[in-house]
């Protein structure tokens, strides 16, 4: 079985290939919360994969939530993997997991990374579509090659995109997740149609449509920003203009491979 996360579908299309390929169940980590079934027996599966995006050079509140709280069965035998997509530097993310699986009680036995399409719009502009193509293309190629040591068995840290100083820079930008993590920073304009795709989307279930306009239920999300991008108004956004740290006109993205509904 494979659990997953996703916010732009980046992951949720990676996790999708593994799982035809290895021909086991894919299974989202949201759903499980938002439904509290969090005890799985995985003692006949040959995989047990964990495959989420990079959140400010660490693992997403979302996923460090799911594995705290999983009951997890497992065998010695059962290959468990990780899997995670970055625009960036993955940083300690391969560290990050392996110690928050094993206070499951769960052994990792390979961690991977794919580079992949950057959706943090506060500081980035998505890239024009042939450029997105040329990402997605190498994505590809990364990604079965994954697969190929997966098949295999094949154990150890094959993260290539950790970025400069990795322990450094989960060390010194993680802390700051949980501040960036505050709702007020989210804002939505006059163009909001009221469509509740953003209600829909949200992982943690914390939007509400409220006089035409979705409103956030708490004060922190995953910061996984599947709102923003899944926005077809443009209408939300995140940040603050006078800071240069803001979303507005920086382009939205969901992976064109992804199945529609994750």
């Amino acid at each position: 079985m494979i659990f997953y996360f996703s916010g732009s579908g980046n992951s949720y299309y990676a996790a999708n290939v593994i799982a035809e390929k290895l021909d086991t169940p894919l299974i989202s980590m949201a759903k499980c919360l938002q439904s509290s079934k969090l005890d799985f027996d995985a003692r006949h599966d040959k995989y047990c994969g964990f495959v989420f995006p990079v959140h400010f050079w660490g693992v997403p509140y979302l996923v460090t939530e799911f594995i705290k709280n999983i009951n997890m069965k497992l065998t010695s035998d059962t290959y468990v993997f990780a899997v995670y997509t970055c625009g960036g530097g993955a940083g300690n993310t391969s560290k990050m997991i392996e110690k928050l699986l094993k206070k499951s009680g769960i052994t990792l036995s390979s961690v991977f990374s794919i580079k992949q399409i950057d959706i943090f719009v506060p500081l980035f502009k998505i890239p024009p579509k042939d450029k997105q193509e040329e990402v997605i293309l190498k994505s590809n190629i990364e990604l079965e090659n994954i697969i190929k040591h997966i098949q295999n068995l094949d154990k150890g840290d094959y993260d290539e995109n950790k970025g400069t100083l990795p322990f450094l820079a989960t060390s010194i930008l993680y802390p700051f997740y949980s501040y960036y993590r505050n709702t007020y920073k989210f804002r939505v304009s006059d163009l909001c149609t009221a469509c509740k795709k953003c209600e829909s989307i949200c992982p943690l279930k914390i939007i509400e449509i409220k006089d035409n306009k979705p409103i956030w239920k708490q004060k922190k999300c995953t910061l996984c920003f599947a709102c923003m991008h899944i926005c077809p108004a443009q209408a939300i956004n995140y940040g603050n203009v006078l800071f240069f740290f803001d979303s507005k006109n920086k382009g939205r993205y969901r992976n064109p491979y992804a199945p529609k509904s994750y």
